[in-house]
């Protein structure tokens, strides 16, 4: 089976290093890969993470059996879904489910919706009524932009002029770009924090 990785970090590195393990990968490429993933993959450095239209132009024409797609951004960019609609098989998830990863207000009314434990928050699109709201809550408190921003989009103010620069920041001089648009004003929680990735099957 000849399998493509889309991405270039350590978690793509991990992901090639196990497959190329695997006696199904007869060939592994990886784009835009890098120096440690050269190691066990060839790299397409020229066709980037985010270009869609690269990445499936690349799979017809290296004829892959199976993509890979681990990054968050070409997954929320439809990524896998350009690649099943074009007939190649890919991991990951659609468009519509990446928003889980990709809008925190996706994730905060999916839980509302279904009863998961979360911290309390408020929704705003309008700078004004979330300044507003922080008059009339204590601090700590978090100030998440909405979209996907690099790690870099969730500040947790010790105080309410700290709360109320990270609003303007997000919203007006628009630090975290069109992921701004929309902040989440949440309450500041205490305890250890865990990641869990998992596969499933649909069911």
């Amino acid at each position: 089976m000849k399998v493509l990785v889309i991405g270039g970090g350590g978690r793509e590195h991990a992901v090639c290093r196990k497959l190329s393990e695997s006696k199904d990968v007869t060939e592994l490429l990886c784009a835009p890969g890098n120096a440690g993933i050269a190691r066990v993959a060839r790299c397409i450095p020229d066709v980037k993470a985010t270009d869609i239209d690269g990445i499936v132009a690349l799979a017809k024409r290296e004829k892959v059996d199976f993509v890979c797609v681990t990054p968050d951004d070409p997954l929320a960019l439809g990524c896998v879904d350009k690649l099943e609609a074009a007939g190649i098989p890919a991991f990951g998830p659609t468009a519509y489910a990446a928003q889980m990863e990709a809008s925190k207000i996706f994730s905060k009314n999916l839980m509302r919706k279904y009863g998961i434990p979360t911290a309390k928050c408020e929704i705003f699109t309008e700078m004004e009524k979330a300044l507003a709201y922080l008059d009339t809550q204590s601090a700590p408190i978090v100030v998440k932009a909405d979209g996907l921003a690099l790690g870099k989009g969730v500040l947790i103010c010790q105080n309410e002029q700290e709360a109320a620069d990270g609003v303007k920041e997000i919203m007006l001089d628009k630090k975290f770009g069109a992921s701004g648009n929309h902040v989440v004003v949440e309450e500041f929680l205490t305890g250890p924090e865990v990641s869990v990735l998992s596969f499933c099957d649909g069911k």
